[in-house]
């Protein structure tokens, strides 16, 4: 459901809840009203008893929409400061005299490349290539392969090994996203608390189009929740446009060179 389009999965969503509840009013509905025809002021009895409930259900949802809010924001902060960092680094190889300048900038504009290109499709469908740890160690290799033979020199390639270990902090942080989502068990409240809105909606004496709205409604919650989860998979993703804008303003001028 995470690859389709927003449109769509909003619509699924709500379509589905609108089901449920025009299923339940028409198959269901009518023994409930048999079971409760005795019962004086049902729509008040109704009220009361699900008011602490939805106050509570409601509570979660919005708990759980932050929190889905919250990852998604997580996992773009670790984002930047990788695009960030492989800048930086881009600049400082800069300094580092030939042949070991090329190298370095070349094996940064593979591993941007592969970033956007490798890693980023494997990370809508949940995996984590090798690719990008093997091309990030061949880096590490060449910077710790160089020896100084002046104190500038020093200077610069202690500063570059700590940009470096910020990119690899960073993209920890980035893949650590890929597998990041609610808790199952938070996806089991979240609909049995549904069936049970549906089931007090079911019991409420009221027009039909009004069991449907509020069925529709329950199901764009459900939607956000869904769309927000994972920050990395499905159609509302975090796309790779940081490293991209990286790539296409320090890194391509070099690129035929």
């Amino acid at each position: 459901m995470q690859d389709l389009s927003p449109w769509a999965l909003a619509a699924l969503c709500s379509g589905i809840m609108v089901a449920i509840t025009w299923l339940g009013i028409v198959f269901v509905r009518p023994f409930l009203r048999l079971l409760l025809r005795r019962q004086p002021g049902v729509n008040d009895l109704v009220s009361y008893s699900s008011a602490g409930f939805s106050l509570l259900y409601g509570l979660l949802l919005g708990l759980l929409s932050v929190a889905t809010y919250q990852n998604m924001e997580k996992v773009n902060t670790f984002i930047g400061q990788e695009a960030a960092s492989l800048g930086l680094l881009y600049l400082a190889s800069s300094s580092f005299p030939e042949p070991l300048r090329g190298d370095l900038q070349a094996l940064q504009r593979d591993y941007t490349l592969y970033v956007i290109n490798k890693d980023w499709p494997a990370h809508e469908h949940g995996q984590i290539l090798l690719g990008g740890a093997s091309r990030l160690t061949v880096i590490r290799e060449k910077l710790l392969s160089f020896e100084p033979v002046s104190a500038n020199q020093e200077i610069l390639l202690g500063q570059t090994l700590t940009i470096f270990n910020d990119l690899v902090q960073a993209r920890v942080g980035r893949l650590g996203g890929v597998g990041l989502g609610l808790p199952g068990v938070f996806w089991y409240v979240l609909l049995i608390g549904a069936a049970i809105n549906v089931i007090l909606i079911w019991m409420l004496e009221m027009r039909f189009f009004a069991h449907l709205v509020l069925g529709g409604l329950l199901g764009v919650m459900i939607f956000l929740i869904m769309a927000l989860d994972y920050p990395l998979r499905g159609s509302v993703s975090i796309e790779p446009a940081a490293y991209q804008l990286i790539y296409d303003r320090v890194m391509a001028s070099d690129e035929t060179i």
